[in-house]
């Protein structure tokens, strides 16, 4: 199964619908059972044995369409699974692990994962979103949420596993699509076991007092246990959902993870209806290294290296103040003269504009008794929902923010945006003009929009008696 055909399974791509004809029909029916338009569900994800013994990561994951967000807190201090500079191998003594073992203070954080534009995105710290990894769905493993809704039919829950609701490695997971099922009982269940490959095979038990959900999945390799998963379910809302999923290693009688379901909401009025990078932690001016190579993310896109270059130099108050702090750390450089070094560039920049296209491309200034479009637009909203100052103060602010980036793209584009206007070529000035449209919705409009259920959600705790 190819990787793409394996995102599909998952849910994680958009395109046709996925052939899930090979599969019997109760595999089937989980993974086609009906989808949500919006989703939140905390769960933790606690480890035993070995040098993860006893920690307990806390998880929130977001559903909203196609979009999905997994925020990985960490345990109570942030902190996650052990790191190690270099893997001392499955032998290797205590002193040797605590050796190479990276001190957990230093990877704390919120890790998130994100399914977004048919992209999946992962910032390691969001708390500092100097960088992060992002690639096409299709291209990667690697970054990806974990499944929720089918995590029954997963024999063991691993992050190295590849892209697949079975949770195999890819050798395991090869040659799946061709395997032979068959249907069968196990104490008092009904099952389907999948047999592929040299000597793989899969066996699921199913409770049909439970809406036919796998509450059991075991995977052998040459007729020997590897590992299974023991899930329990509980009604929420008109579906099963998983409560709790414990997984083994062989034929121990002990979990060497263990996933609990505190919480699943489906379609309520309060769950976030739009979800974007920058919900993640992403700010303009985040790196993003993937596939495609190092992009970053201006607010509303991710854009090559090159391109969010030019814009920077023509307008460096683009790059978000905070990853601007973060750029001169460990620098003897101060914040100012980097931006300093980047307004220079700009101008030399706009020197080699005006070489090339014989005038120099400026914007046009206002009055200062002059308004433009979005200024107008602003004012509006202001006035039609009555913001309090802080409102007020927070809608200028988003204001100035989508504008920067807005005139930063014009200026850019300017040459190019006159002569295909002077050509009449009309698909490359929709291309401006939707460059520019995606600015307004994505990062006036919408922040906008999130102002008066803020100053809402702040008046009802202003008014809500004490505990």
């Amino acid at each position: 199964m190819s990787i793409a055909h394996a995102l599909f399974w998952l849910g994680l791509i958009s395109g046709p619908a996925p052939d899930y004809a090979y599969l019997p029909s109760r595999v089937r029916i989980i993974l086609e059972s009906k989808s949500t338009t919006t989703s939140q569900v905390e769960w933790t994800l606690s480890w035993f044995g070995s040098y993860n013994d006893g920690l307990v990561e806390r998880h929130i994951t977001r559903t909203s369409d196609e979009t999905i967000w997994e925020s990985n807190l960490g345990d109570e201090k942030g902190q996650h699974n052990a790191a190690f500079y270099h893997w001392p191998g499955p032998n290797a003594t205590e002193e040797q692990l605590r050796r190479e073992m990276v001190p957990k203070e230093l990877v704390a954080g919120i890790r998130n994962k994100l399914i977004y534009d048919d992209r999946a995105w992962y910032i390691a710290h969001a708390e500092r979103p100097l960088s992060g990894y992002a690639s096409p769905a299709a291209k990667t493993t690697d970054w990806l949420p974990s499944d929720l809704k089918s995590i029954g039919l997963a024999p063991y829950e691993e992050s190295e596993s590849d892209a697949n609701p079975l949770n195999l490695y890819r050798d395991d997971f090869e040659g799946f699509e061709k395997s032979t099922f068959r249907d069968g009982w196990e104490s008092g269940y009904p099952t389907v076991t999948a047999e592929w490959g040299d000597r793989r095979a899969l066996t699921w038990r199913f409770d049909d007092r439970r809406g036919g959900q796998p509450v059991q999945a075991s995977f052998y390799r040459f007729d020997k246990l590897v590992n299974y998963s023991q899930t329990e379910y509980e009604r929420a809302g008109e579906r099963w959902f998983p409560k709790s999923v414990r997984f083994y290693r062989e034929d121990s009688a002990s979990p060497y993870k263990i996933i609990d379901v505190q919480r699943a909401t489906f379609d309520e009025p309060w769950h976030m209806k739009e979800i974007t990078p920058s919900d993640i932690g992403a700010l303009a001016g985040t790196q993003f290294l993937g596939a495609d190579g190092l992009s970053w993310w201006t607010g509303t896109d991710l854009i090559p290296n090159d391109d969010f270059l030019e814009l920077l130099y023509l307008d460096d108050s683009i790059m978000d103040q905070r990853i601007a702090e973060m750029m001169v750390e460990g620098t003897k450089q101060t914040v100012d003269e980097y931006r300093g070094a980047l307004r220079r560039a700009g101008v030399a920049l706009r020197e080699q504009y005006r070489k090339k296209y014989g005038e120099d491309f400026q914007l046009t200034k206002l009055r200062p008794d002059e308004k433009d479009e979005w200024d107008v637009y602003v004012e509006k909203f202001i006035a039609e929902h009555k913001l309090p100052e802080p409102g007020i103060k927070r809608a200028n602010e988003i204001r100035d923010s989508a504008k920067k980036l807005r005139d930063a793209h014009r200026l850019k584009n300017s040459a190019e945006l006159k002569k295909a206007r002077k050509s009449g070529d009309k698909k490359k000035i929709a291309e401006f003009e939707s460059v520019e449209k995606r600015i307004f919705e994505r990062m006036l409009e919408r922040p906008l929009q999130k102002l008066p259920r803020m100053s809402d959600d702040a008046k009802k705790d202003s008014s809500a008696p004490p505990p």
